[in-house]
C-alpha cells in the first residue's frame, strides 16, 4: 500500500486530534496530548508524520496547518518512547521508511510553493529546516530540496525569496556544501539588495551571516592570507550587508539585522576589520537618533560591545572606536531621570524596572569595554570627560561620573591603581554633595574601589575613607544613602586591616546600630550585614560590641516572623553566626545553645520555595559548627538531610521552538535560556546557587568533625560524586571535588576497615582517571588532579594498584599533549596582527590556568612515587622525554614542573635513577642560575636531592654544582624576601652534598662544611632547616673539627646560628627543638662569655630565654 493511501484514511482523525490540541478547554486539550502521544507517536509513528505533513499542506484553516507544521517538527525530531535517551538512539524521521521520507518532504516542498500566510510558510519553512537537519544527521540526501532553495532564490516573488533565505539560515550547510563562496556570495548579494521588501533583506543578512559563519569554521580560514577566495568573496559581501542594514527603516527589522551581526561578531570579528570605520559611524548615528526606540539604539550598541569583547586587539587598533563609542555611552548614563519613588520606596527591586533603559545598558557597556580594551584605551577617553561630569551643576551628570569610575575599576586596574591618589582626591568631595543620588552614587563608587583596588586602597586611605563614608549613616533624611554608605562599608571591610580599624570601631558599631532602628527595612538589612562583616573583620576586637549586638539579633530571630522580614531573618543569621566565629567558642558559649534552638525550629518551619532564610540557614549552621567543633555532632541528623536534598536537586529544564514564547519561564524566577540552531535551551538558575552552597557546607563539615562525620559518609559520598561531572554550574563541581578527599579522611581516621573503603574507592577513582583522560578545562582539570593527590595522602599505599599507574600515566601524557597545543595557539596569538600589550594580559592568564594544572600533576606525581617509588618508574619511562622537553623550556612555570617531576624521580628512585640523570642533571645546574626565584628554589633543591638520595654516581655532578649554588648563596640581595626561600635551599644542599660524599676522591669536605657554617642560619624554610639542623647538631655531637674551628674558634658562630634558629618563626619538631636546645645549653656551659642573644632581635630575646631556661 502507497503512503498516500495509508494517509487518507486516517489524515481526517489526526486533523481532529489536531484541532483539539487549540481547544481552550483544558481537559480536551490535554486528551488530545494523550491521543497524540499513544495512538499516535506510539503505535503510528510514520502515519504521523506524513499526516501532519498532509495536514501542514492541504488543511483549509491556517492555524491547523501551522500547529501541524510545528508538530511536525518536533516529532520528526523526538526518540521512540522505549529509546534509551542518549546520542546513539536514532529519531522517528531517522527510523521511517524512506517512501514515507519521501511523502512528507514532497508535502512540504508543495506546501512551501503554495501557501500564502507569511506565519504558517516561516512555520512550514522552520519544518523543512529541521527535517534536512534530521537528514543530514542520518546522512539522508534530499535533492529537491537544494533545487527548490534555488527557485526560491531566483524567485521574482518576495515571499519565496524569504522562505528560501529562512531555510538557509537554519542549514547553511544546503548552500556551502553544494558551492563555492566565490559563487553563493553573488546570489546573497542579489538578496539583500532586492527592492522592496525589508522581510527579504532581513532574510538575506541572517542567511549570509549564517553561510559565513559555517563556511569560516568548516575551513578555518587563514586572514593572513590576502589572496584567499573566500575573505575575498565575504570581504565583498560584507559592506552590502551593512548598506543593506542601513536602509532598514522597521524597527523590528533593524533589531534583528543587528542582532544577526552580534551573532556573526561572536563567531568570527575579523570579517569586520576593514568596515570598523564605516560600522562605527553607522551605529554611532543609530545610537543618536532620538527617534528610534531604546531597544534599537541599544542592540546597535550591542553589536560594537560584542566585538570589543570578542576581539579587543583589531578594535583597540582602530581609534575611532573609543573616541566615539566611550563619550556617547557616558552621555546615555547621564540621562537618569529624577523620581520620587527612588527616594521612598520600601521595596529596593522596583530598581530592575529601569532594567531597559539607556542609562543601565551604558554603564553595563562602560564595564564590558573596560575589561575588553583595558585602561590604555578607556581611561584615556574617559578621563578627559570625567571631570567634566563631575564639575556639571547637573546631579545626573555628576551621577554618571561616578557610575563610570565605578565601572572601570575592575578592566582597567593596572592603570587606575598608579593614579588612585588622584582619583581617591576626585572621588571623596561627593560623598558630601547636596544631592542624595550623587551621594548615594559616590558610596557605589568608594565600595566599587574597595573591591578593584584591595588592598592597597584601604591600607593607603583608611582614615580617608572612614572620616568620609561613616557618617553618611547619620543621613536620616535619604534612607538609601544610609544604607548605600554601610554597603560600601562591607566592600571596605572585607579587605581591611583589623588593626587600622580598631579604633575605629566604637563609631561604626554605634552607627551601625542605630541604623536597626530606622524603619525601612531594607536599611535594617543592610545594617545587620555589614555589622557582620565588620565582626569578621574585627575578630576578637569585637567581643566589646557582643553584649549589646547579639541579644539584639536573637530578638529579630524570635519575633520577626512577617513574611516580609523573611530577607532581615536570614541576615540575623549570617550576622549572629559570623559573629559567633569572630568572638570564638568562649565568648559565644552565652548565646549558643539558644541560637541552636532558634536554627532548629527555622530549619523544621515550612518554607516557600523562593524564602531567602533557607540558604542563610545552611550557612548558619556550618558556622556555629566550626565555633563549636565536636560539640555540633548531636545537631548533625537535623542538617545533613536538607543539606542532601538541596545538593541532589535536580534543575528544571526546557526545550523550545526558537518561536516559542518563554512567558511561561519568567527571568525573575531564575529561567535562563540560550539559543542552538532552531531550538533554546533553558534551564532554571536559581536552585544551582543553593546546591554549590549545599556541596560546600557539606564539606566544611566533612573537614571540621573528621572520623565525627562517618555516619553520613554513605550517603555524601552518592551524592557528591556524580557532581564531579555536573558541568551546569563550576562551582557545584568543584565543591564535589573537594569534598570527596575529606570523606576518605572521614572514614581512614574513624578506622573504617579497608574492604569498606575500597567500595567507595573504585568508583571514585574510575571517575577521577576518566576526567584525567578527557577534561579539556584546564581549570577543572588541575582541581581533579588535586582531589586525587589528596585521596592518596589520606587512603594510603594500599589503594594504588598497577592499573591506576597505567591510565594516570595515559592521562598525563594526553594532558601534556593539550598543553603544548595550547601554549601553540598562545604563540600563534602573539604573531596575530591583532596582539598587543593588553592581549598578552589575557594570554597570560590562560598560561597561569595552564601552569596550576602542571603543578598539581607534578603534586599527584608526587604522590604516586612517594608510594610506589621505583615500582612508578617502569610506568612513567615512557613520558621521560616529554618531562625533558618541559625542563628545558624556557618559561619558568613550565621549567619548574620539570624540575619537580625529575627530583621526584630522583627523591623516590633512588639510585635507580641515575641511568636517566643524562636528561636532567645538567639542567638541574643551570636552572641553579635562573633569574626566577622560584625556578632556582627547585633547581637547587634538586641538586640536594641527588646528593641525599640518589647515591654515590652523583657524586662528581653535585661537587661541580658546589660553585653555581655558592654564587647563588653570596648573590647581592639572596637574603632578600623575595630570594630568601631559593638562597636556603641552595645552603641545605651545599650541606647536603658535604653529608653524602665526605671522602670523596679531590673533594675537600672540610673547607665546603666551613664555607656552610658561615651560610648559615636557615630561618624560613622549614623542611630544609629541619634537615639542615639535624646534620649539624651530628657534627656538633661527634666535635667535627670544621664546624667547631682551630681552639673551637667557631663556637660563638654555632651558638648564635642555633639562637636565631630556636626563636625564628620556624616550627620544628618536638624531639629536634629538644635537641638543638640542649646542645645550645651544653655549649654555653662550656663556653659561659658567648652571648646567645648576640644576634637576636631584642623583641625576640625574651622568647629565647624562656627556651633555653635563663
Amino acid at each position: 500500500m502507497s503512503v498516500e493511501s495509508a494517509v487518507g484514511p486516517v489524515v481526517g482523525d489526526l486533523a481532529n486530534v489536531v484541532v483539539h490540541l487549540l481547544s481552550p478547554d483544558n481537559t480536551e486539550r490535554q486528551t488530545a496530548e494523550e491521543l497524540l502521544g499513544t495512538q499516535w507517536k506510539d503505535a503510528r509513528p510514520h502515519l504521523l508524520l506524513a499526516g501532519l505533513a498532509n495536514i501542514a499542506c492541504t488543511h483549509p484553516e491556517t492555524q491547523i496547518r501551522s500547529l501541524a507544521a510545528i508538530l511536525l517538527r518536533r516529532f520528526a525530531a523526538k526518540l521512540p518512547s522505549n529509546a534509551k535517551d542518549d546520542e546513539e538512539s536514532p529519531t522517528l524521521w531517522a527510523l521511517a521508511p524512506a517512501e514515507v521520507r519521501a511523502y512528507t518532504q514532497n508535502n512540504m516542498l508543495q506546501a512551501l510553493s503554495q501557501e500564502a500566510n507569511s506565519d504558517v510558510r516561516h512555520k512550514i519553512c522552520d519544518s523543512i529546516a529541521e527535517l534536512m537537519i534530521e537528514n543530514i544527521n542520518s546522512q539522508l540526501e534530499w535533492p529537491e530540496l537544494l533545487n527548490a532553495i534555488n527557485e526560491c532564490l531566483k524567485s521574482p516573488t518576495p515571499q519565496l525569496r524569504e522562505s528560501g533565505l529562512r531555510i538557509v539560515a537554519v542549514v547553511p550547510s544546503l548552500i556551502s556544501d553544494k558551492t563555492t563562496p566565490a559563487t553563493a556570495a553573488p546570489i546573497f548579494a542579489e538578496c539583500l539588495s532586492s527592492q522592496g521588501s525589508e522581510e527579504v533583506k532581513v532574510s538575506a543578512i541572517h542567511a549570509s551571516v549564517m553561510y559565513m559563519i559555517d563556511v569560516m569554521q568548516a575551513e578555518g580560514v587563514d586572514e593572513s592570507n590576502a589572496a584567499n577566495p573566500t575573505r575575498n568573496a565575504f570581504s565583498q559581501l560584507m559592506p552590502i550587508i551593512l548598506t543593506t542594514l542601513s536602509s532598514l527603516s522597521d524597527e523590528k527589522n533593524i533589531v534583528e539585522g543587528f542582532s544577526f551581526l552580534i551573532e556573526l561578531a561572536e563567531a568570527d570579528p575579523r570579517l569586520f576589520r576593514v568596515h570598523l570605520p564605516t560600522l562605527i559611524e553607522f551605529v554611532s548615528n543609530v545610537m543618536q537618533n532620538a527617534d528610534l526606540d531604546p531597544q534599537t539604539r541599544q542592540t546597535a550598541a550591542e553589536l560594537l560591545v560584542a566585538l570589543a569583547e570578542a576581539r579587543p586587539g583589531m578594535v583597540r587598533k582602530v581609534p575611532q572606536f573609543a573616541t566615539t563609542v566611550v563619550p556617547l555611552l557616558l552621555s546615555w548614563m547621564a540621562k537618569i531621570e529624577e523620581s520620587e519613588s527612588w527616594h521612598t520606596t520600601d521595596d529596593l527591586s522596583q530598581d530592575d524596572d529601569d532594567n531597559d533603559e539607556d542609562y543601565v545598558f551604558a554603564e553595563q557597556a562602560i564595564d564590558r569595554l573596560s575589561i575588553a580594551l583595558g585602561g590604555k584605551t578607556m581611561l584615556a577617553i574617559a578621563f578627559t570627560l570625567i571631570p567634566k561630569l563631575l564639575g556639571s551643576p547637573d546631579w545626573q551628570s555628576r551621577h554618571a561620573g561616578l557610575l563610570a569610575i565605578s565601572v572601570m575599576g575592575e578592566g582597567c586596574r593596572d592603570i587606575m591603581i598608579d593614579s588612585l591618589k588622584d582619583i581617591t582626591e576626585l572621588v571623596i568631595p561627593y560623598l558630601r554633595d547636596p544631592h542624595p543620588r550623587v551621594r548615594f552614587a559616590a558610596c557605589n563608587c568608594v565600595g566599587q574601589m574597595c573591591t578593584d583596588f584591595a588592598p592597597t586602597f584601604q591600607s593607603e586611605y583608611n582614615d580617608v575613607i572612614l572620616t568620609n563614608l561613616v557618617p553618611l549613616m547619620d543621613d536620616a533624611a535619604n534612607p538609601r544613602v544610609q544604607a548605600h554608605s554601610a554597603a560600601a562599608l562591607v566592600n571596605f571591610m572585607e579587605d581591611a586591616d583589623k588593626h587600622k580599624v580598631t579604633p575605629a570601631l566604637d563609631e561604626i558599631v554605634r552607627r551601625l546600630v542605630g541604623l536597626l532602628n530606622v524603619t525601612k527595612t531594607y536599611v535594617q538589612e543592610q545594617a545587620i550585614t555589614s555589622i557582620a562583616t565588620v565582626a569578621d573583620c574585627a575578630g576578637k576586637n569585637f567581643v566589646n560590641y557582643y553584649p549589646a549586638i547579639m541579644p539584639v539579633l536573637i530578638n529579630i530571630l524570635q519575633n520577626a516572623t512577617d513574611k516580609r522580614f523573611r530577607l532581615l531573618r536570614g541576615k540575623a543569621l549570617e550576622c549572629a553566626s559570623l559573629i559567633g566565629l569572630a568572638v570564638e567558642k568562649e565568648v559565644f558559649s552565652q548565646h549558643v545553645h539558644q541560637f541552636l534552638e532558634i536554627l532548629q525550629r527555622i530549619q523544621l518551619e515550612p518554607k516557600e520555595d523562593d524564602d531567602p532564610v533557607a540558604s542563610y540557614l545552611l550557612v548558619a549552621w556550618a558556622r556555629v559548627c566550626k565555633v563549636i567543633g565536636v560539640d555540633f555532632v548531636p545537631y548533625l541528623g537535623v542538617v545533613i538531610p536538607p543539606l542532601i536534598k538541596s545538593a541532589a536537586v535536580k534543575p528544571d529544564m526546557a526545550v523550545l521552538d526558537s518561536d516559542e514564547s518563554e512567558d511561561k519561564y519568567p527571568e525573575d524566577e531564575g529561567w535562563e535560556f540560550i539559543s542552538l540552531g532552531n531550538q533554546k535551551f533553558g534551564i532554571k538558575t536559581n536552585v544551582l546557587e543553593d546546591k554549590h552552597t549545599a556541596v560546600e557546607m557539606i564539606c566544611t563539615y566533612a573537614r571540621d568533625l573528621e572520623e565525627h562525620f562517618v555516619p553520613y559518609v554513605q550517603v555524601v559520598m552518592e551524592t557528591t560524586v556524580p557532581l564531579l561531572n555536573f558541568v551546569f554550574h563550576d562551582g557545584v563541581r568543584h565543591a564535589a571535588a573537594s569534598t570527596i578527599p575529606l570523606l576518605f579522611n572521614c572514614m581512614k581516621r574513624a578506622n573504617i576497615p579497608n574492604e569498606q573503603i575500597f567500595v567507595f574507592w573504585n568508583d571514585v577513582v574510575t571517575k577521577l582517571m576518566d576526567f584525567m583522560m578527557t577534561e579539556m578545562d584546564p581549570g577543572y582539570s588541575s582541581h581533579i588532579y588535586s582531589t586525587y593527590s589528596e585521596c592518596l595522602q589520606y587512603l594510603g599505599p594500599e589503594f594504588l594498584n598497577q592499573e591506576q599507574m597505567t591510565n594516570f600515566v595515559a592521562a598525563a601524557e594526553k594532558q601534556m599533549d593539550e598543553y603544548v597545543k595550547r601554549s601553540m595557539e598562545r604563540n600563534a596569538s602573539r604573531k596575530d596582527v591583532d596582539y598587543d600589550e593588553e592581549e598578552e594580559e589575557a594570554l597570560r592568564m590562560d598560561e597561569e590556568s595552564d601552569n596550576e594544572l602542571l603543578s598539581e600533576m607534578a603534586n599527584a606525581i608526587h604522590e604516586i612515587f612517594k608510594i610506589a617509588g621505583v615500582a612508578f618508574l617502569q610506568h612513567i619511562q615512557p613520558l621521560l622525554p616529554k618531562f625533558k622537553m618541559f625542563l628545558t623550556q624556557q618559561k619558568d612555570d613550565v621549567k619548574h614542573f620539570g624540575l619537580c617531576v625529575f627530583a621526584d624521580i630522583v627523591e623516590y628512585c633512588g639510585p635507580a635513577s641515575f641511568q636517566y640523570s643524562a636528561m636532567f642533571f645538567e639542567e638541574f645546574v643551570k636552572a641553579v642560575g635562573s633569574k626566577d626565584a622560584d625556578v632556582r628554589q627547585a633547581a637547587a633543591y634538586s641538586v640536594g636531592i641527588c646528593a641525599a638520595k640518589g647515591g654515590i654516581d652523583f657524586a662528581h655532578g653535585c661537587i661541580a654544582a658546589l660553585q653555581p649554588l655558592g654564587a647563588m648563596i653570596l648573590a647581592p640581595k639572596s637574603r632578600s624576601m623575595d630570594n630568601i626561600m631559593a638562597t636556603e635551599n641552595a645552603i641545605s644542599a651545599v650541606g647536603k652534598i658535604c653529608a653524602a660524599y665526605p671522602s670523596v676522591a679531590g673533594f675537600d669536605a672540610n673547607q665546603t662544611l666551613s664555607y656552610w657554617l658561615n651560610s648559615m642560619p636557615i630561618l624560613h624554610d622549614e623542611a630544609e632547616a629541619e634537615i639542615s639542623y639535624a646534620y649539624l647538631l651530628s657534627l656538633i655531637e661527634s666535635s667535627h673539627p670544621a664546624i667547631l674551628g682551630p681552639d673551637n674558634s667557631n663556637v660563638a658562630k654555632v651558638v648564635s646560628i642555633m639562637a636565631r634558629a630556636l626563636v625564628s618563626d620556624i616550627e620544628f619538631k618536638p624531639d629536634l627543638e629538644a635537641k638543638l636546645v640542649q646542645a645550645l645549653q651544653a655549649i654555653i656551659r662550656a663556653a659561659p662569655n658567648v652571648n646567645p642573644a648576640a644576634d637576636v632581635a631584642v623583641e625576640r630575646h625574651h622568647l629565647l630565654q624562656q627556651k633555653l631556661g635563663l
